[in-house]
């Protein structure tokens, strides 16, 4: 490294410039825009001092609910336009950013976590067990969280899928309710009703029974299906306020707002393969009727959206959740708070609260910050170099080509005698042909006595200066045989290119080392350790038998390719499909077409 070597100022600042920028941008301001994120108890905590003013930390508090929408982590079939490798490098990046999104998320230390569904983008295709596992421990590794705190989740369409696809696997629901646990539940928390339902699978069976004719009344709900266990919950006749969370927002007229939060556009209805964005109108006036909840959070939009819907003379407020992914479309990911305050600390019938939570833009420090500052750091470092060599170069010329041994008009400089020069010369004479030299006799022929001669040192007098006389032509081969770092060497480095590249390359790592270690430091792939395949919970033994009653029949009622009835086989067929297999869309508040049996598809 020559971060703090001699010489290398100009690394060295470069190096100091981005580590900060790093810290900045990938902790401390993370770190910033979590504290501007609190708890919404304001309201809780003035009642709690109200009724209990002697030590309010005695008394009851608020129970505090992380909602996460969407991560989809990433897998190599996201994006399948993409080569290989940049692949690869959108997932590190993408679960980087989610380790930080989740960081920030779980620094407000909730009393629970829900994750409103889409916890990974493929989890619905067909792919091997070990494939799985390696990919639910993959989400597991990212969202780490104290063992203490539960979580609930919910499914989504990236999950379970929705509607038929040859891509889908069979096995999608068991590997879904093995990894994550039930798909429709009920959990009371602080003297509130949390109701978790599996939207997809709502979608699928009111798209069975719109393909068969069938009304409410006469339609038996499938075993353990969602419409089966809203009407339980209906007959429960529960008391405390109801939260319901779904991973499909519920149906809305087209062309309504979102508010101010929202980044861009509105929740739209349509369909399309394997997605649904709003559930059907007589979908959502069945689940308002049998649930009847008092605030609604869902997800799969991944913007966020406010919207009141209207049931009877009651308003519900729906909220729905930004997804936690740099990777969903926004600029900005996010989560949401929601406190739920227990009997004790309820004013005027407000029982909870909540606050959304926006994160930082990823993408635009990529662009916008990164990029520039590395253009402009690889020209100061290229501007150096090029400095430096011309510079290394000047002083090699200019040793060169200096006149050690000066005549009498340079020995004075304005008037004054230079400070003597040396120079180291060849003497080949004796002490007598030197003297004979001075004499006319010098213009005779060398006798040839004068042929044995002998190599010795001899100072001369010339005015104040010295003339020194060695071998100089063997002197000055000595630094060049042992190539020592001065002005010979690195004037010869300068006229390769090939070593002016070798330097400058060297100088970007050295720059570049710091900073990249800070924002993927902290990435370690998971390297998945799996049990021994009789031990595993989702064995092929399973799915084997799993297979074999929905082959003899047995099945529980939900909508899986392999049990598919006459009128699934007609659904999904692309000659019952209109025009070349586009799937419906439309405005109309009137959407029978949008809960039509194609709307599986």
């Amino acid at each position: 490294m020559a971060l703090f070597r001699r010489g290398h100022l100009v690394v060295t600042l470069l190096s100091i410039f981005w580590v900060g920028l790093t810290i900045w941008q990938e902790y401390l301001q993370w770190a910033f825009d979590g504290s501007r994120c609190q708890w919404p108890d304001h309201n809780f905590i003035q009642r709690l001092v109200t009724r209990f003013p002697e030590d309010s930390n005695d008394g009851p508090k608020p129970e505090h609910v992380l909602i996460v929408a969407d991560p989809q982590i990433l897998d190599h079939r996201s994006y399948p336009g993409r080569g290989a490798i940049l692949t690869w490098l959108s997932r590190v990046i993408v679960d980087l950013n989610l380790r930080k999104n989740w960081w920030v998320a779980a620094s407000k230390n909730p009393d629970a976590v829900v994750f409103l569904g889409d916890m990974m983008d493929g989890g619905r295709f067909d792919m091997s067990e070990d494939e799985y596992e390696e990919y639910f421990q993959r989400f597991k590794s990212i969202f780490k969280l104290d063992p203490s705190t539960p979580q609930y989740f919910i499914p989504g369409n990236h999950d379970t899928g929705l509607g038929f696809s040859q891509h889908f696997s069979p096995y999608t629901h068991l590997r879904y309710t093995t990894h994550f646990g039930e798909k429709n539940y009920v959990v009371n928390l602080a003297n509130h009703t949390l109701t978790f339902i599996d939207a997809p699978g709502f979608v699928d069976e009111e798209s069975k029974r719109l393909g068969k004719g069938k009304t409410y009344e006469s339609w038996k709900p499938i075993a353990d299906g969602p419409l089966e266990f809203m009407t339980r919950f209906k007959k429960d006749n529960r008391q405390d306020p109801t939260i319901l969370f779904s991973h499909v927002p519920l149906y809305r007229p087209d062309g309504r707002g979102c508010g101010p939060l929202r980044e861009r556009g509105t929740i739209r209805p349509g369909v399309g393969d394997g997605y649904q964005n709003t559930l059907g109108k007589q979908s959502t006036q069945k689940l308002l009727d049998l649930l009847s909840p008092r605030l609604v959070f869902s997800g799969d939009d991944h913007d966020y959206c406010e919207h009141t819907h209207q049931h009877g003379r009651t308003k519900v407020r729906e909220v729905t959740v930004k997804s936690i992914s740099m990777a969903m479309g926004i600029k900005r990911p996010g989560f949401q708070l929601l406190s739920l305050a227990p009997p004790a600390l309820r004013r005027e019938g407000v029982s909870y609260a909540d606050a959304p939570c926006a994160l930082p833009d990823q993408l635009a420090t990529y662009l916008r910050v990164y990029i520039p500052f590395g253009v402009l750091s690889l020209l100061i470092v290229a501007i150096s170099q090029f400095v430096s060599f011309r510079g290394l170069k000047s002083r090699s010329n200019l040793k060169h080509s200096v006149d050690y041994g000066m005549g009498d008009d340079d020995d004075f400089v304005n008037g004054h005698r230079s400070r003597p020069s040396f120079r180291l010369t060849p003497n080949l004479r004796t002490r007598r042909d030197a003297s004979e030299s001075d004499s006319s006799s010098g213009l005779l022929p060398t006798p040839v006595s004068a042929s044995r001669r002998s190599i010795s040192p001899s100072f001369s007098s010339q005015g104040d200066s010295k003339v020194i006389g060695f071998g100089e032509a063997m002197l000055r081969r000595i630094p060049r045989a042992f190539d020592v770092s001065g002005p010979s060497s690195h004037s010869r480095l300068s006229r390769r290119p090939r070593g002016r590249l070798v330097k400058f390359l060297c100088d970007v790592r050295d720059v570049a080392v710091w900073p990249l270690g800070l924002q993927f430091g902290t990435y370690a792939p998971h390297t998945p350790r799996f049990p021994p395949r009789e031990n595993r919970t989702p064995g092929g033994s399973r799915y084997s038998r799993y297979l074999e009653e929905h082959v003899n029949g047995n099945d529980p009622g939900y909508h899986y390719p392999i049990d598919c009835d006459p009128v699934c086989h007609m659904i999904v067929t692309k000659a019952s499909r209109p025009g070349n297999g586009s799937y419906p869309t439309g405005t109309s508040d009137d959407l029978s077409f949008y809960e039509s049996p194609l709307s599986i598809a």
